[in-house]
């Protein structure tokens, strides 16, 4: 009798996370296969000779062998990665260790705080291109009353249009980064803490050999998350510069979207995205074995 209710119990559940798992095959593996499908054929919408026609490996050879702009846009990926991502780490953990305390107003401030993150990317970049806009942008005016920007404009120039595209991303993450410190510090237990003070340790130390030890898991988790996201980030970049000026803030991402619907050329940018997304796996597993090795020393 009890296995049969066993076996009743186990139909129930299957039959109960059906849907649930039809759901995710149909909106991650179908498109996944489709993509892988596309990459291999020639499908341009701007030329007729060959479209729908079997290439095999093509477009991953002229890809990762003759396409510069791949390459120029992957190293523009890592360099916006490798600059908001520490920042935004260190900036959320320096708030969240300020705020870690009760006092009047902390919730109010820690909403406060949250409105970048809670705010969409696309009116972030709406936003930020209002405050930044040549002729009468408030922030233009103000820069250009201290000095700044006196012949010349902010997203004209490919060293400061990709500056200012870091210091929004920066602003936009960082309060993520502190939501997630925060509630590893308000986890945390306070006895190590306390033992610490009595052994005499400053607040430096019990920092770097308490509290970030107790915290590392999050931090693994939120610096690769970020890494992650900051690596696709689209939306902010394309309201804003499209790219530009040239190709200067041309990420994969806007690379990716460039050629697949202004190009249209679908089978080449299936093959772009799912290089990215292997590449990603790669650093990520690399990333995740390396913290483990460390964890265990």
């Amino acid at each position: 009798m009890g296995g049969a209710q066993a076996r009743l119990s186990n139909r129930f559940m299957w039959f109960c996370m059906a849907p649930v798992i039809v759901f995710l095959i149909v909106v991650s593996l179908a498109p996944t296969i489709v993509a892988i499908v596309d990459s291999l054929r020639e499908l341009s919408l701007t030329v007729f000779t060959k479209r729908g026609a079997f290439i095999g490996l093509e477009n991953y050879r002229e890809l990762l062998s003759e396409d510069a702009k791949f390459f120029t846009a992957i190293s523009k990926t890592v360099m916006f990665v490798a600059v908001v991502v520490p920042f935004e780490f260190i900036f959320g953990l320096a708030i969240a260790l300020y705020i870690n305390h009760e006092f009047a107003g902390r919730r109010l401030l820690i909403t406060l705080i949250m409105l970048p993150t809670m705010i969409a990317p696309v009116v972030v970049g709406m936003m930020w291109r209002y405050l930044l806009m040549p002729s009468f942008g408030l922030l233009t005016y103000y820069l250009q009353q201290m000095g700044f920007l006196a012949e010349t404009t902010i997203f004209s120039d490919e060293f400061t249009a990709f500056a200012a595209l870091m210091i929004i991303d920066i602003w936009e993450w960082t309060p993520f980064m502190m939501l997630i410190m925060l509630a590893g510090l308000t986890a945390m237990p306070q006895e190590p803490i306390e033992a610490a003070h009595l052994d005499g340790a400053n607040a430096w130390q019990v920092l770097w050999h308490v509290q970030l030890s107790f915290l590392r898991p999050l931090i693994v988790f939120a610096v690769m998350f970020r890494a992650i996201e900051a690596s696709k980030v689209f939306d902010t970049i394309y309201i804003l510069t499209g790219g530009g000026p040239g190709n200067a803030t041309e990420t994969i991402a806007v690379f990716a979207f460039r050629t697949t619907f202004i190009k249209w050329d679908l089978g080449y940018g299936a093959a772009i995205c799912l290089v990215l997304a292997f590449f990603s796996l790669v650093v990520a597993a690399l990333f995740f074995k390396v913290t483990s090795r460390a964890q265990e020393r």
